[in-house]
């Protein structure tokens, strides 16, 4: 199939809006979590600790996260 590269190039132009779209929506939806967890982070650092995720503090993750994926330090 042969298209013109006017009709291609309007095609890409909406399908990467349309990506936008939906990524800025992503965005919004995970900026509670990420606010969240930089608070903490930044408290850690702020307290002289070196930073560690402990899903437990986040009930809002618990069941998101993977408990093999980030183990405690002993």
């Amino acid at each position: 199939s042969v298209a013109s590269l006017g009709a291609i190039w309007n095609f890409a132009d909406l399908s990467m809006g349309m990506m936008a779209i939906i990524n800025l929506v992503a965005i919004l939806m995970l900026s509670p979590i990420a606010f969240a967890l930089f608070k903490d982070y930044d408290a850690q650092l702020k307290a002289g600790k070196e930073p560690v995720f402990d899903p437990s503090q986040f009930p809002k993750l618990a069941n998101k996260v993977d408990p093999k994926a980030w183990p405690k330090k002993p």
